[in-house]
């Protein structure tokens, strides 16, 4: 299991960011994370809007929140939030490349007096103690296998009562055998992600750091339809990287092996390998 650094996680997403262009309707949506599926979102472009609509319930977000999207990408959910709810939202990613794409996004959608972007590590921000009032975090925490550091920073910049809400992937308690590791580790690997945390192993960090466990939700049944669909995406992404790499021989390792990610992912989610959880904790 390799650990990545920053940069490297940065490089991932910016080398593969054209593969969510031309699969995962970036350019529409700016959504980099999986889709949400149930009665209210049943086409792609609607799951995916319906994920940040579910977890901001989940979370109990309101328009009196100050908020801390932890890992901001090129800035989807930091818009939605401020365009739906009306809060102040602030983005943050290791990506320069990405916080310049949001802001172009903020503009263009008018959005740039609730909304601000920055380069940070949600390990280390810029910003004084006591700032937000929620910090969310949509499939970013996951860089952060063990927690600690993340969970510091959040209790750090969160006021009193302040809360973290979190769609986060989840290791199965179940002991892997060793086929069963080398799918789960192919997958993470060509996403740049070291390992995942069990629920066990989060919620007793967090409780730890001197976070109260509100509630968790299992929404496993509710991405599988995107996870399927990134498995199929995978098999078209696989001849095209072939064939680039034939007139590319130095292309970059995440640009080569993105599919992989796509690919692993979904066996290992069939064989409860991993779960997807809604997380809400409270700062005490």
């Amino acid at each position: 299991m390799k650990a990545y650094t920053n940069e490297e996680i940065a490089a991932y997403y910016d080398t593969t960011q054209v593969h969510y262009e031309r699969g995962w309707d970036l350019r529409h949506s700016l959504a980099m994370h999986y889709g949400y599926w149930d009665e209210k979102a049943t086409t792609f472009r609607a799951s995916l809007r319906r994920m940040n609509e579910a977890l901001a319930t989940f979370g109990e977000l309101t328009q009196m929140d100050n908020i801390l999207d932890a890992g901001c990408g090129i800035g989807g959910t930091t818009i939605f939030l401020a365009d739906t709810l009306g809060c102040s939202v602030t983005g943050i990613s290791l990506s320069q490349q990405q916080v310049e794409t949001a802001r172009s996004h903020a503009v263009t959608k008018n959005l740039q007096t609730l909304t601000r972007f920055e380069q940070a590590d949600y390990r280390a921000t810029p910003f004084p103690d006591e700032t937000f009032d929620v910090v969310w975090a949509l499939e970013s925490a996951v860089y952060d296998p063990e927690k600690v550091d993340f969970f510091k920073e959040a209790y750090r910049l969160l006021r009193p009562g302040g809360r973290l809400v979190m769609g986060e992937y989840i290791k199965s308690s179940q002991p892997m055998k060793e086929r069963n590791r080398r799918i789960f580790h192919r997958w993470l690997d060509a996403w740049a992600i070291h390992d995942l945390s069990t629920l066990e192993q989060l919620t007793s960090v967090a409780k730890q750091t001197g976070f109260e466990v509100l509630k968790t939700e299992n929404i496993t049944s509710a991405i599988r339809k995107s996870s399927w669909r990134m498995f199929y995406g995978s098999l078209f992404l696989t001849v095209l990287s072939a064939g680039y790499r034939l007139f590319h021989p130095k292309v970059s390792y995440f640009a080569d092996n993105h599919h992989k990610g796509l690919r692993y992912q979904y066996p290992a989610l069939r064989r409860n390998l991993w779960q997807y959880h809604f997380i809400c904790l409270r700062k005490s």
